[in-house]
Protein backbone atom coordinates (compact mmCIF):
# COMPACT_ATOMS: atom_id res chain seq x y z
CA UNK A 1 0.00 0.00 0.00
CA UNK A 2 1.76 3.04 -1.14
CA UNK A 3 -0.02 5.56 1.75
CA UNK A 4 2.10 3.18 4.28
CA UNK A 5 4.97 4.53 2.46
CA UNK A 6 3.77 8.22 2.03
CA UNK A 7 2.37 8.44 5.56
CA UNK A 8 4.87 10.30 8.03
CA UNK A 9 3.97 8.14 10.99
CA UNK A 10 5.41 5.42 9.54
CA UNK A 11 8.70 6.99 7.70
CA UNK A 12 12.17 5.55 8.39
CA UNK A 13 10.75 2.25 7.50
CA UNK A 14 12.20 0.04 5.09
CA UNK A 15 9.80 -2.14 2.43
CA UNK A 16 10.08 -5.15 4.71
CA UNK A 17 8.84 -3.60 7.35
CA UNK A 18 6.04 -1.66 5.37
CA UNK A 19 5.36 -5.09 4.49
CA UNK A 20 4.54 -6.92 8.21
CA UNK A 21 2.46 -3.38 8.61
CA UNK A 22 0.32 -4.01 5.61
CA UNK A 23 0.02 -8.29 6.92
CA UNK A 24 -1.20 -6.90 10.37
CA UNK A 25 -3.57 -3.84 9.26
CA UNK A 26 -7.28 -4.36 8.82
CA UNK A 27 -9.42 -2.02 5.62
CA UNK A 28 -12.42 -1.01 6.34
CA UNK A 29 -15.00 0.73 4.32
CA UNK A 30 -17.52 3.44 5.27
CA UNK A 31 -20.04 4.73 3.77
CA UNK A 32 -20.47 8.59 3.96
CA UNK A 33 -22.02 9.72 7.33
CA UNK A 34 -20.96 6.90 9.56
CA UNK A 35 -19.63 7.24 12.36
CA UNK A 36 -16.09 5.81 12.75
CA UNK A 37 -16.46 5.93 16.02
CA UNK A 38 -18.32 7.73 18.60
CA UNK A 39 -16.58 10.70 21.40
CA UNK A 40 -16.42 8.32 24.67
CA UNK A 41 -15.84 4.72 22.84
CA UNK A 42 -13.53 2.90 24.27
CA UNK A 43 -10.68 3.38 22.00
CA UNK A 44 -8.81 0.70 20.18
CA UNK A 45 -6.37 1.93 17.84
CA UNK A 46 -5.30 4.20 14.96
CA UNK A 47 -7.06 4.73 11.39
CA UNK A 48 -5.50 5.39 8.10
CA UNK A 49 -7.28 7.34 5.42
CA UNK A 50 -6.65 5.75 1.83
CA UNK A 51 -9.77 6.94 0.74
CA UNK A 52 -12.54 9.50 1.27
CA UNK A 53 -12.93 11.98 3.46
CA UNK A 54 -13.32 12.28 7.38
CA UNK A 55 -14.00 14.76 9.84
CA UNK A 56 -13.33 14.99 13.14
CA UNK A 57 -16.04 17.02 15.65
CA UNK A 58 -16.09 16.93 19.11
CA UNK A 59 -19.36 17.95 21.60
CA UNK A 60 -19.01 21.34 23.27
CA UNK A 61 -21.88 21.39 26.38
CA UNK A 62 -24.71 19.50 26.07
CA UNK A 63 -25.64 19.93 22.23
CA UNK A 64 -23.20 21.75 19.92
CA UNK A 65 -20.97 19.93 18.24
CA UNK A 66 -17.71 21.53 17.23
CA UNK A 67 -15.30 20.44 14.22
CA UNK A 68 -11.50 19.97 15.06
CA UNK A 69 -10.44 18.83 11.67
CA UNK A 70 -10.92 17.72 7.91
CA UNK A 71 -9.07 15.43 6.80
CA UNK A 72 -8.10 13.62 3.17
CA UNK A 73 -6.15 10.36 1.83
CA UNK A 74 -3.09 10.08 3.25
CA UNK A 75 -3.72 11.73 6.96
CA UNK A 76 -4.87 9.44 9.93
CA UNK A 77 -6.12 9.80 13.27
CA UNK A 78 -7.07 7.99 16.57
CA UNK A 79 -3.54 7.33 16.91
CA UNK A 80 -4.10 7.87 21.15
CA UNK A 81 -6.05 4.60 21.45
CA UNK A 82 -3.16 3.09 19.98
CA UNK A 83 -0.97 3.55 22.68
CA UNK A 84 -3.31 2.92 25.64
CA UNK A 85 -6.89 2.01 26.67
CA UNK A 86 -9.08 5.46 26.80
CA UNK A 87 -12.04 6.56 25.61
CA UNK A 88 -12.13 8.53 22.47
CA UNK A 89 -11.77 11.87 22.95
CA UNK A 90 -13.96 13.00 19.91
CA UNK A 91 -15.99 11.75 16.57
CA UNK A 92 -15.20 10.82 13.67
CA UNK A 93 -17.42 10.71 10.23
CA UNK A 94 -16.88 9.48 7.26
CA UNK A 95 -18.12 12.52 4.88
CA UNK A 96 -17.83 10.64 1.51
CA UNK A 97 -17.44 6.84 0.91
CA UNK A 98 -14.64 6.35 2.75
CA UNK A 99 -11.97 3.48 2.69
CA UNK A 100 -9.77 3.45 5.67
CA UNK A 101 -6.54 1.10 7.26
CA UNK A 102 -7.23 0.20 11.06
CA UNK A 103 -4.27 -0.27 13.16
CA UNK A 104 -5.22 -1.44 16.38
CA UNK A 105 -3.74 -2.21 19.58
CA UNK A 106 -2.85 -5.34 20.07
CA UNK A 107 -1.28 -5.19 16.34
CA UNK A 108 1.05 -2.63 17.74
CA UNK A 109 2.08 -4.85 21.16
CA UNK A 110 2.05 -7.90 18.10
CA UNK A 111 4.98 -6.04 16.46
CA UNK A 112 6.74 -4.47 19.79
CA UNK A 113 7.06 -8.66 20.62
CA UNK A 114 8.13 -9.99 17.49
CA UNK A 115 9.84 -6.97 15.48
CA UNK A 116 11.10 -5.03 18.43
CA UNK A 117 12.90 -2.53 16.26
CA UNK A 118 10.04 -2.20 13.76
CA UNK A 119 8.26 -0.98 17.05
CA UNK A 120 10.55 1.08 18.61
CA UNK A 121 10.31 3.15 14.65
CA UNK A 122 6.51 2.81 15.13
CA UNK A 123 6.07 4.26 18.80
CA UNK A 124 8.56 7.10 17.86
CA UNK A 125 6.31 7.99 15.27
CA UNK A 126 3.32 7.89 17.50
CA UNK A 127 5.33 10.28 19.84
CA UNK A 128 6.43 12.86 17.07
CA UNK A 129 2.79 12.96 15.84
CA UNK A 130 1.67 13.09 19.51
CA UNK A 131 4.00 15.55 20.20
CA UNK A 132 3.31 17.87 16.90
CA UNK A 133 -0.31 17.50 17.76
CA UNK A 134 0.17 18.52 21.05
CA UNK A 135 2.10 21.67 20.62
CA UNK A 136 -0.44 22.92 18.04
CA UNK A 137 -3.28 22.82 20.31
CA UNK A 138 -1.35 24.81 23.00
CA UNK A 139 -0.73 27.74 20.17
CA UNK A 140 -4.99 26.96 19.86
CA UNK A 141 -5.07 27.73 23.51
CA UNK A 142 -2.71 30.28 23.88
CA UNK A 143 -4.62 32.19 20.96
CA UNK A 144 -7.79 31.52 22.50
CA UNK A 145 -6.27 33.17 25.96
CA UNK A 146 -4.83 36.35 24.20
CA UNK A 147 -8.56 36.98 22.27
CA UNK A 148 -9.96 36.41 25.54
CA UNK A 149 -7.79 39.42 26.56
CA UNK A 150 -7.21 36.94 30.15
CA UNK A 151 -4.32 37.20 32.49
CA UNK A 152 -5.25 34.61 34.19
CA UNK A 153 -3.28 31.23 34.72
CA UNK A 154 -5.82 27.95 33.02
CA UNK A 155 -6.80 25.49 35.62
CA UNK A 156 -3.90 22.58 35.42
Amino acid sequence: MVVLKTSKLFSGMVASELEVLEHTAQVKSYKAGRNIFQEGDPGDGLYLILEGKVQITCLLGQDQRTVLSQLDAGDFFGEMALLGDSSRSATAVAREQSELIGFFHPDLLEIINFHPVMGAKVTFGLARTLSERLRYTNTQLREIWEIRGSREEPVR
